[in-house]
């Protein structure tokens, strides 16, 4: 282990194992769990949330674009508000660890949410699966943070294969559920009202979170300003028009009272598909295929929170530990495992599945973005010193619409789960004010 910047490592990420690892993040586990919440919440009206929820994420990856190639150092999304959020150093650095350990915990609980859900997929083939939930979970966990202590580059190798296996799953899905597409199962288009619909969309935006692994790992990028803007841009394009037309099928064969009477639809949507459809080759390959998204969530997910708490190691946020990087690999490893057996401990309760995702929504979603869209502003305003390459049109206008969007949306989500939300934000803010209060001092600069 030593101290040098993850920067420095053999790893050098092009275009391709950018858009790669960002789509294959996003078009992950996301797709086969979350639209059974998202139309428990707005029924057939879902594939609306999504739409929408891609655009707001389109908008805020445009300030990010903007801010990572301002700031482009490993772990940049913790970096963007101490070095651009005002004056104040006490600010400054409170915002910085807001963004970078929520983040993190976001990542860790995706992670796991998307490991309960695996047991539940093979199941649909392997009914012993079904029985050995934590099990299963637990030894995902821990095959994911194995390939990450190996390097950016395996990572990214790997994360093709199971890529390509998914995008070939779904694309099938597609086809085959449209064709038989029932229009009364579209009715009533909304079941919850306007604050459920919103919720949806809180819910769908965690799902296009993985292009964050862009910024995250800025880095270990070769040619940052090309390749920043095209694989972000390009990644959220696809996901968005591949996601709506999944959840569109999904909608169009499954009733929408399954979705808030049945838990396994909750969990497994694309499963209950499967099995309404009867298309016994179609419920095995999507069982194959959510193994195989599951785990490049998980692997993007990892890598991209690992690098983020070495950022916050290396700026005095977290503890020094978390800023030293494996010779050779250049892998924050000390970050990796505080991942993994995160999310370990946490797939030792699956019975708090749903919880989970709220959590991992508001906390690692919701603050971190809007936090980092002030960062934005303050980019534009404080700190005339820097000039990126890319500079967001009409940027203060995007920010503003993706901020307002985004706050409506988290408040209605967090209103279904207000004790779980507040207690989140509290031990967040907690830790914090007693590291502060135990004498350590505000984060360093991480250009220093």
């Amino acid at each position: 282990m030593t101290d040098q910047p993850a920067s420095e490592s053999t790893d050098h990420l092009g275009l391709f194992d950018c858009l790669l690892l960002s789509v294959g993040g996003m078009i992950g586990s996301a797709i086969f769990v979350f639209p059974g919440s998202t139309g428990r919440l707005a029924g057939p009206a879902a594939p609306l949330a999504w739409l929408l929820a891609g655009l707001l994420m389109t908008a805020i990856a445009l300030c990010y674009t903007e801010l990572t190639l301002a700031f482009p150092r490993t772990g940049a999304l913790a970096i963007f508000p101490y070095e651009t959020l005002g004056p104040s150093t006490r600010l400054r650095a409170f915002a910085s660890y807001l963004e970078g350990v929520g983040y993190a915990i976001g990542w860790v609980f995706g992670i796991t949410v998307s490991a309960l859900a695996i047991a539940g997929y093979l199941g649909t083939v392997v009914p012993a699966a079904a029985g050995h939930t934590t099990g299963v979970a637990l030894a995902a966990v821990a095959l994911v943070t194995a390939i990450n202590l190996l390097g950016g580059q395996v990572t990214s190798r790997l994360n093709l294969l199971l890529t390509a296996v998914l995008l070939a799953v779904l694309v099938a899905f597609v086809a085959v559920a449209t064709a038989r597409v029932d229009p009364a199962r579209t009715a009533p288009l909304a079941v919850g009202g306007p604050a459920s619909f919103l919720a949806a969309v809180q819910i769908s935006m965690t799902a296009y979170g993985a292009w964050t692994v862009v910024p995250a790992a800025i880095g270990e990028i070769r040619e940052p300003a090309y390749t920043a803007p095209r694989a972000i841009l390009l990644s959220l394009g696809v996901t968005t028009v591949l996601y709506a037309l999944v959840v569109f099928a999904l909608h169009g064969v499954v009733p929408v009272d399954q979705f808030l009477a049945d838990g396994a639809t909750l969990r497994t949507p694309l499963a209950t598909a499967a099995t309404i459809l009867g298309v016994e080759w179609l419920r095995y390959a999507l069982a194959l295929g959510s193994v195989a998204a599951i785990f490049t969530t998980m692997l993007v997910g990892t890598m991209s929170a690992s690098r983020v708490l070495f950022a916050l190691g290396q700026n005095g946020t977290l503890p020094s530990p978390f800023a030293s990087v494996t010779t050779g690999t250049g892998v924050p490893s000390v970050g990796v495992v505080a991942v993994g057996g995160s999310a370990a401990v946490l797939s030792l309760f699956p019975g708090y599945f749903y919880e989970l995702l709220v959590v991992a929504s508001i906390v690692g979603t919701g603050i971190p973005y809007g936090i980092n869209l002030l960062s934005f502003l303050g980019l534009r305003r404080y700190r005339t010193d820097v000039q990126p390459s890319f500079r967001v049109p009409a940027g203060h206008l995007v920010a503003g619409v993706a901020g307002v969007g985004l706050v409506v949306a988290m408040v209605g989500l967090g209103l279904t789960e207000v004790v779980w939300s507040t207690v989140a934000i509290a031990l967040l803010t907690g830790y914090y004010a007693i590291r502060r209060l135990f004498g350590s001092s505000p984060a360093r600069s991480a250009s220093s």
